[in-house]
């Protein structure tokens, strides 16, 4: 058994077991490899495995496995589709295959697949806001800063927003909050329709900033 499929199954053990329990911290997984005696001897790559290279909404460094979620800091949950990941981690595996598995853990790939996977956002739904407001908005879903400083964006609003890979963002702080804007060509016409008289660039931003506060 790998590694990665020692963290998965586990994690999964730990679901099963505490069926209200939205998330566990990085040293319970391991602990629990240990205590489900998945491997003979202690494996050195465990802890990393659990806090980085299987973790989703982190930066691959450099496997790109999708098993875990950080919810918070230093706690994890099994991935389901629709969590937000990394965008180079587009393609990394997301539960062992069966046959990989001891006969008696297979179960827990059909309860994952036809359980798990089916359950509401658990650990992410306190902080995650409606998708869209009653004006048919697109609400701010949830972002995650990596170690070096880099933003993942959501993939609903990535969608929504036209935003793909190279797309240029403006960064600015509104008071405690941080705004990034797409520079699209709709932000281009309105900037430009801003210099034709009237208020200057400057003023126009500040108008456009005082209108998002109410």
């Amino acid at each position: 058994m790998t590694i990665a499929d020692s963290v998965w199954l586990a994690t999964a053990l730990l679901h099963r077991e505490n069926a209200h329990a939205p998330d566990f911290s990085v040293q319970q997984i391991i602990e629990k490899v240990s205590a489900a005696k998945l491997f003979d001897s202690y494996r050195p790559g465990l802890p990393v495995f659990a806090s980085k290279h299987c973790v989703a909404n982190k930066a691959p460094n450099p496997l790109r496995h999708r098993i875990l979620v950080e919810t918070t800091r230093g706690r994890r949950r099994l991935f389901r589709a629709g969590d937000p990941f990394h965008p180079d981690r587009k393609n990394g595996n997301i539960r062992p295959d069966k046959a990989d598995l001891p006969p008696e853990y297979r179960p827990l790939v059909d309860w994952y697949e036809t359980e798990y996977t089916k359950q509401g956002p658990q650990g992410l739904e306190e902080i995650t806001a409606p998708p869209h407001s009653a004006l048919g908005e697109t609400q701010p879903g949830v972002a995650f800063v990596s170690s070096t400083g880099a933003v993942i964006i959501p993939d609903n609003l990535r969608k929504d927003l036209g935003i793909e890979e190279g797309t240029r963002l403006t960064v600015r702080r509104d008071n405690d909050r941080i705004v990034l804007q797409p520079v699209n060509e709709e932000l281009i016409s309105r900037l430009r329709g801003s210099c034709k008289g009237g208020d200057s660039l400057v003023e126009a931003r500040q108008h456009e900033h005082e209108d998002e506060r109410y």
